[in-house]
C-alpha cells in the first residue's frame, strides 16, 4: 500500500506548498499553484484545448467503433478471430506506432503521395505537427478501447427484441435506435471513459505528431517536472488532471454504476 500511496502523497505535498524540499528556503502552504492554471491565459487555454481534443477523439472513436462493434457482435461468426486481428497492431510498441504515423501524414508521406498521384491536391497537405495530426494519432491509439466495451454490450442484446419491434411494425431504423442503440448506451459511456481519460493525459502523441500550438496537459506536466523543475506547479496540474478524470468517473457512476465498466468488458 505504501508503495502505491507514497508517490501520490508526495505530489499532494508539492501541489499545496512552495519551495518544498529545497534546501535553505522556507516552506509555505499555498493554493497559488492551482490558481495559476486559471489566472494565466496560456495554461487555461491549454486546459480547454486538451479537453476539446479529448472530446473530439472520443466522438470520432464512437463513430468508428460502433459499426465495427456491431458487425463483430451481430454480423459474423468469426468475431473472436477478428478481434484478435484488430488488436495485433497494438502489440507493437506505442512509440513505434506513433512514429509510424509521421511517415503516413508527413508532406512526403503515404497520404500526400497518393492524393498527389490522383491529382486531388496540387501541393502536399500540411497535416504533421498540427492539432489534426494529434487527433488522428489519438483516435488510432484509443479506438480499440471503445470497440471492446461496445462489442461486449451489443453482443448481450437479445435479437428477439429487435425481431419483436419489427413484427409490431417498426422500421429497421426505428428498431435499431429504440432497441439496439439504447441498450448499448452503457457500452458507449464505458468506452468514452476509457478513451477520454487517457487521451486527456496523453503526452507522447502530442509531442511526436503535434506542434507548439497543439500541446496538451501531459506535455506541460512533463515540461514542469523534467525541464523547468517546478515540481510544485507540475504537481498541481497533475492533481487538476486527476480531478477532471475523477469527475468523469463520478458522473458515469451516478448514471450507470461503475460495475458496468467491467461488465461491458466481459470482466
Amino acid at each position: 500500500m505504501v508503495f502505491f500511496m507514497l508517490p501520490l502523497v508526495i505530489i499532494l505535498v508539492y501541489a499545496f506548498t512552495d519551495n518544498f524540499l529545497r534546501s535553505g528556503q522556507p516552506v509555505h502552504f499555498t493554493i497559488n499553484n492551482f490558481l495559476i492554471i486559471f489566472e494565466r491565459k496560456y495554461y487555461f487555454m491549454l486546459l480547454i484545448r486538451s479537453l476539446r481534443i479529448s472530446l473530439i477523439t472520443t466522438v470520432f472513436s464512437i463513430a468508428f467503433a460502433y459499426p465495427i462493434s456491431y458487425f463483430l457482435a451481430k454480423k459474423t461468426k468469426y468475431d473472436k478471430l477478428l478481434i484478435v486481428i484488430l488488436m495485433v497492431p497494438f502489440w507493437v510498441n506505442y512509440l513505434i506506432r506513433t512514429f509510424a504515423w509521421k511517415l503516413i501524414i508527413s508532406e512526403n508521406g503515404i497520404i500526400n503521395k497518393f492524393l498527389l498521384s490522383v491529382h486531388l491536391i496540387q501541393e502536399p497537405l500540411k497535416i504533421l505537427y498540427s492539432e489534426t495530426a494529434v487527433i488522428l494519432g489519438l483516435i488510432y491509439s484509443y479506438t480499440p478501447m471503445m470497440v471492446l466495451p461496445l462489442y461486449a454490450t451489443i453482443l448481450k442484446i437479445d435479437d428477439r427484441l429487435t425481431e419483436a419491434a419489427l413484427d409490431l411494425g417498426a422500421s429497421k431504423m426505428r428498431a435499431f435506435f429504440d432497441i439496439t442503440f439504447r441498450l448499448s448506451l452503457t457500452g458507449i459511456f464505458a468506452g468514452s471513459i476509457l478513451v477520454f481519460i487517457p487521451a486527456l493525459g496523453s503526452f507522447a502523441i502530442p509531442a511526436i505528431l503535434g506542434g507548439t500550438d497543439s500541446l496538451m496537459i501531459g506535455n506541460t506536466i512533463e515540461n514542469q517536472f523534467i525541464e523547468i523543475g517546478n515540481w510544485n506547479f507540475g504537481s498541481a496540474f497533475t492533481l487538476a488532471l486527476a480531478a477532471i478524470s475523477l469527475a468523469m468517473i463520478f458522473l458515469y457512476s451516478k448514471l450507470f454504476g461503475l460495475e458496468s465498466v467491467y461488465r461491458n468488458q466481459g470482466i
